[in-house]
């Protein structure tokens, strides 16, 4: 009798109760999703220590002309092709075989990187690094259509915050890793060619062993209501679907506020070590470190950040938006000392970026939840995709008007502030939803209680 307790209040202390009971496949497919996470997103800041190194490689030596393109333009495609892949994906979700579909969309990204290590030159880099973006924006929709099948209304927070986790260790990761093989030769590779190889080569083994012993969620069988349609639903994207969807006053603000949200990120990740190294005068592995910190505590506050949501959640539906809000105003305060810094040592910078690190990821994996909560099982796909895409839009626009910017009028200082000050229309989206969010939760939960009562 304790040998099975023990696994039972193991999952409920660590978020993940409605797994408990639920059988090896199931609890290995929702593990098999957070891996998959984290190798796709490993692969996102592969590049940002090393932008002088792959712009030298091929024979692009000007600073502002590397910036612009090896992280302005890379990352613009390869945000563009993931939005509209997200879109696509997140159509497809609704109606298609989930489970072959998270494995397609992940092989693709994933093939994309491993390739990028043997790019011969500038324009095949691109479009390798374009494909990549197939993978992390399509991945998006699937695993969160499948996290509202796996869990209910109020343990989704702290399940979104296992994703954020994953997220964020693949990104503080696979920034460790290109700046740790930076100036290394690796398999006859240089380091930053080898780091690509390195991140993708282990997801392919996890691919085909979840391929074979997978096993996806019943759409809408975690609801309190307990409507469900079953894997393969009767369903056909329509009309009223993107009606319904676009109906939804917090889906509107979700991916309102995600647009200028997103765009101090892309300069976090793609400029900062270089910003750092070049305009600061510190050296490179100064950067890295700074970005490190970040990231590793980034880590750890998106994981929290579910939990805490989730007891907020719990406790007023209403003050979850407010208390995002709240942390992404609170997060421009170290992001603009960082940014403005003087003086030599990295000491009040490294502060800076943990405190940051710590505030600023606590709303991703809320939203995550918010959306999934406020729109009907069938559905979760399509606003997924599209709430990705303006994710993505954002993430790409930031890299790439700084880096035209630069070009322009040659300040880093003046770019890169305006770009932390974007989070002041995002926590103003994040504010208006504390005042439909609950409205709209309520019409899914009236919705799925009509149909069992048809039944």
């Amino acid at each position: 009798m304790t040998s099975q307790k023990q696994p039972f209040s193991l999952l409920r202390a660590i978020g993940l109760g409605d797994l408990a009971g639920q059988g090896f496949r199931v609890q290995f497919s929702f593990w098999s999703m957070v891996a998959m996470t984290f190798f796709l997103f490993g692969d996102q800041n592969l590049a940002s220590p090393n932008l002088s190194r792959i712009g030298a490689a091929f024979g692009i030596t000007d600073e502002a002309e590397y910036r612009a393109k090896i992280a302005g333009h890379a990352s613009l495609y390869f945000f563009v092709i993931g939005g509209i892949a997200s879109i696509l994906v997140g159509a497809f979700t609704d109606i298609w075989n989930r489970k072959l579909l998270l494995f397609g969309t992940v092989f693709a990204g994933e093939l994309a990187c491993f390739f990028t290590a043997f790019a011969p030159n500038y324009t095949t880099y691109i479009v390798l690094r374009t494909l990549t973006g197939i993978g992390l924006g399509g991945i998006f929709p699937i695993i969160f259509s499948l996290l509202g099948d796996h869990f209910k209304p109020e343990n989704r927070s702290s399940a979104s915050g296992w994703l954020a986790l994953a997220m964020g260790l693949g990104i503080g990761v696979g920034q460790i890793l290109g700046g740790m093989l930076a100036t290394a030769t690796v398999f006859g590779l240089e380091g930053w060619r080898a780091s690509f190889a390195i991140m993708a080569g282990p997801c392919f083994p996890l691919l085909f062993l979840y391929l074979a012993i997978g096993e996806t969620p019943k759409r809408g069988g975690a609801e309190n209501v307990h409507e469900t349609t079953g894997e393969e639903p009767k369903h056909s994207l329509g009309l009223s679907d993107f009606k319904r969807i676009a109906s939804s006053k917090t889906n509107i603000l979700a991916i309102l506020q995600g647009i200028p949200g997103c765009v101090p990120w892309g300069l976090i990740f793609f400029f900062l070590v270089d910003y750092y190294e070049k305009s600061k005068g510190f050296k490179p592995s100064d950067g890295v470190l700074l970005t490190t910190v970040f990231g590793g505590v980034l880590i750890f506050g998106g994981f929290i950040g579910g939990f805490v949501g989730r007891a907020v959640y719990n406790w007023k539906k209403a003050a979850l938006p407010v208390f995002c809000a709240a942390c992404v105003l609170l997060g421009i305060v170290p992001m603009i000392y960082i940014l403005n810094f003087q003086g030599n040592s990295m000491l009040y910078p490294m502060i800076a970026a943990a405190l940051g690190g710590i505030v600023i990821p606590q709303a991703g994996p809320n939203i995550r939840s918010i959306l999934v909560n406020t729109n009907l099982p069938e559905n979760r796909g399509s606003i997924f995709g599209v709430f990705n895409f303006a994710d993505d839009l954002g993430k790409g626009l930031g890299p790439f008007v700084v880096g035209e910017i630069l070009r322009l009028v040659g300040s880093d200082s003046l770019a890169y502030n305006l770009a932390i000050y974007c989070w002041i229309p995002c926590a103003i989206g994040w504010l208006l939803m504390a005042f439909t969010m609950e409205a709209d939760e309520k019409k899914v939960e009236d919705t799925l209680i009509a149909r069992g009562a048809k039944r």
